[in-house]
Order: structure tokens, then sequence, then C-alpha cells
């Protein structure tokens, strides 16, 4: 089953909020107002990004989307509520992604590793991070990372549900719940991790557009 994925830079004014009030519903403009500047400018290139990737792939449904809100109040589109979307952002980037299944996405960037955020996974994924060398040990522990997020998004629970509830294995990518498939999106921006998962039993192929 196909992901399709972009991702755009949101430093700069392009995604400043009040150039881009047209992408919000009233409500949701007057949230993200209370919000910080930066935090206002990830959300709405999250919402831009959705929009592009449903005027590309989904040239059915109007834009821009209007959202629901589902279990644990994943957003959700009002018009195609069986079309799932993921949303996430880490430094100067943001992601989404578009599929049609149940899917999670979580991209991240690296920062000093704290090893007692390792205890946090599985007893074989410490293990894996232990075996590796100081030097690969922070790259595969932000994988794992990542991956277990878009995990946790794909079911709609987030970090409600434990990071040790789901074991994941690399190279290749692997994780313990059967209907599910995970992957590890090579990305442009050196120290950022991107994960994907989709609620499929098939093969999962992703692709990634990059808006410059």
């Amino acid at each position: 089953m196909r992901v399709h994925l972009a991702a755009v830079r949101v430093d700069g004014e392009r995604f400043a909020l009040e150039r881009n009030l047209s992408l919000l519903s009233p409500g949701e403009a007057e949230r993200l107002s209370r919000r910080r500047a930066e935090d206002q400018k990830r959300s709405v290139a999250g919402r831009w990004l959705l929009g592009q990737l449903l005027a590309e792939h989904c040239t059915e449904l109007s834009l821009p989307p209007r959202l629901d809100y589902g279990w644990q109040d994943k957003p959700l589109l009002a018009d195609a509520p069986k079309l799932g979307f993921n949303l996430s952002h880490s430094g100067p980037w943001a992601v989404c992604a578009l599929c049609a299944a149940p899917v999670g996405v979580d991209i991240q960037e690296e920062r000093p590793l704290r090893r007692n955020l390792m205890r946090r996974f599985a007893p074989a994924e410490q293990v894996l991070l232990e075996d590796l060398p100081e030097g690969e040990r922070q790259t595969a522990f932000y994988d794992l990372w990542c991956l277990k997020e878009a995990y946790c998004k794909c079911t709609g629970d987030g970090l409600r549900t434990p990071l040790n509830a789901t074991v994941f294995t690399l190279n290749p990518v692997t994780l313990d719940k059967p209907g599910y498939r995970a992957a590890l999106i090579p990305f442009q921006a050196e120290g950022c991790h991107l994960g994907v998962c989709i609620q499929t039993a098939e093969p999962l192929e992703a692709e990634l557009r990059v808006f410059p």
C-alpha cells in the first residue's frame, strides 16, 4: 500500500498565521493565535502540506479540507473519513502523510542522547542499542523513537501507549503487531529521522516530496 509523504521547512514568513487564515476554520485560527509564532507556523505548514497532497492525489475533495475529530481526538477528513492522514514537525521541518488506510508519521531532529530514555524501550530494543558502537547508537535510538511515535499516532492512542509496548527491529524494519507495517524514509536534512506506519498487511511503499 502506498503512502504519500510531503515535507517543507517552516522557517521564514511563508507560513505566518496572518497570511494563511484561509487554510483554517475560524475556531482553529483563534486557538492558534494564542500559541507561539513558531508553533503557529508549524501547524499552518502541516495544513498547507495536507492541501498539497490532497490536490495532487484526491482531486475530488474540496479545498481547504474540513476536519472532524475521531478516537482520542485524532483529526479526520470530514469529507473522506476513511482516508488516513497525519502530521508531524521537528525543528524547522513539517511533514504530512496521506494514505488509503490509518497512518502515522513522525519526524525527529537529533538532540544529545539521554541514556535514561533508552530504558523506556522494550528490553530487546535496549539490547540492540547497547550492542551498537557509541557512534551508531544515537542514530539507531532516533530511528526507533520515530517509528514508535508513528505507530502510536497510527493507532490513534498517541503516547498513551507505553514505548515498550511495541517491539521494533532495524535493518530490516519490523514490528511485533500483526496488521501494521512501518518504514524509515531517507531524509535530506542531516540529523533528521522520518518514520511512517500504516495499518495494513500489504507491503508498504512510500514516496516523499520535499517542497522548496
